[in-house]
């Protein structure tokens, strides 16, 4: 007997939305697609960002540019790899529609109205992936089955908010994604299905492709799980458990005095990575670490930060304990190959990024 299913699909998230078309044409019964409004979308936003989410509801600013938001929360080159993946957001409606499911576009998911709505729905499965609200113990207990969220990493390790951010600056070699059982407790209940990836040598955007094509490897998992009446899910182990809050803009700078090479390679790794230069905000994109440099000779004491060698491939920086290549710097959202960058300012050797 198929599940009678609702879906909470965090639409205006790539990773969120990749789960809809794998959750349709699974055996699962899709009774409802829920999409929140973008006044939730907003406050999600601004919650995780630190802002304090109090102005009147006259006063809260409206958000109808939604690829100005993505361009301003994704880097370029991930926006490249999932123009080609990924359909635009009004796929929500016409998947839907070419299914004959209705979309419920709610503001607040745990609202008493709307949990008589679901409540209504009898459904036995309720699955949500990227949804912009903590969902109350009322509405996720309303389904015979449970409630199952997709995360993308592997839990208990990296619970919270842009996780695949995080696994990357802490240098992990290995990530993934994992389908649990819903808590009052974020991400903690018993795992369902998970699925492991590679990401040593990833940038954020291709560990983010690599999410992406797994998703619905994962769905695959899940919709087997409850299709097989003798699963059982496991407790995670809290032993290894590791939270960790969105990132901000003080996470994604290079602190040169403090930050170790493998650290600052790491951060630039997420595509984010900045510091400033002639009191102008740079980005810093694919680096390599390097023990030395032909300049460093002699016992030459030299600041962290500094420029020591520029050569026809890159900007070669002095850190704490080694030297940073850097190929490719961002400014003012314009891309340059790092010997032209310096080439352009007239940069010389023994000038410093802050």
């Amino acid at each position: 007997m198929k599940l009678r299913t609702i879906f909470f699909c965090g639409h205006k998230s790539p990773y969120g939305l990749a789960h809809l078309e794998p959750i349709l044409e699974s055996d699962l019964e899709v009774i409802a697609v829920v999409v929140a409004t973008d006044e939730r979308w907003q406050h999600f936003w601004d919650a995780l960002g630190g802002k304090i989410y109090y102005q009147p509801r006259s006063q809260q600013r409206p958000w109808n540019n939604i690829k100005a938001f993505i361009k301003r929360k994704f880097p370029p080159s991930l926006l490249k790899l999932l123009k080609k993946s990924l359909p635009d957001i009004a796929f929500v409606s016409e998947l839907t529609h070419r299914y004959q499911i209705p979309v419920w576009q709610v503001s607040d998911a745990n609202e008493a109205s709307f949990l008589q709505q679901v409540r209504a729905a009898k459904p036995d499965l309720i699955l949500s992936a990227a949804y912009p609200q903590v969902f109350s113990k009322e509405l996720i207990s309303i389904s015979k089955k449970g409630s199952v969220n997709f995360h993308p990493s592997l839990l208990p390790k990296y619970r919270g908010a842009h996780p695949h951010f995080w696994a990357i600056v802490k240098g992990e070699k290995v990530s993934g994604m994992t389908a649990h059982f819903m808590t009052e407790n974020l991400d903690d209940g018993d795992i369902v299905a998970q699925l492991e990836i590679l990401i040593e040598h990833c940038t954020y955007a291709e560990f983010y492709q690599k999410l992406i094509q797994e998703t619905p490897n994962l769905v695959k998992l899940v919709d087997q799980f409850f299709q097989n009446q003798d699963s059982v899910a496991i407790p995670q182990n809290l032993s290894e458990a590791s939270f960790f809050r969105n990132d901000r803009e003080i996470h994604r700078r290079i602190f040169w005095e403090l930050h170790t090479a493998i650290e600052i390679h790491n951060l630039c790794r997420t595509e984010q990575a900045f510091c400033f230069f002639r009191n102008v905000r740079i980005q810093c994109l694919k680096t390599k670490i390097q023990s030395t440099n032909r300049n460093l000779t002699n016992q030459v004491l030299v600041e962290t930060g500094t420029i020591v060698d520029i050569d026809k491939d890159s900007l070669v920086v002095k850190a704490r304990d080694a030297c940073i290549h850097i190929y490719q710097i961002e400014e003012n959202g314009e891309l340059y190959l790092s010997y032209n960058w310096a080439k352009k300012y007239q940069i010389y050797i023994g000038e410093k990024l802050l």
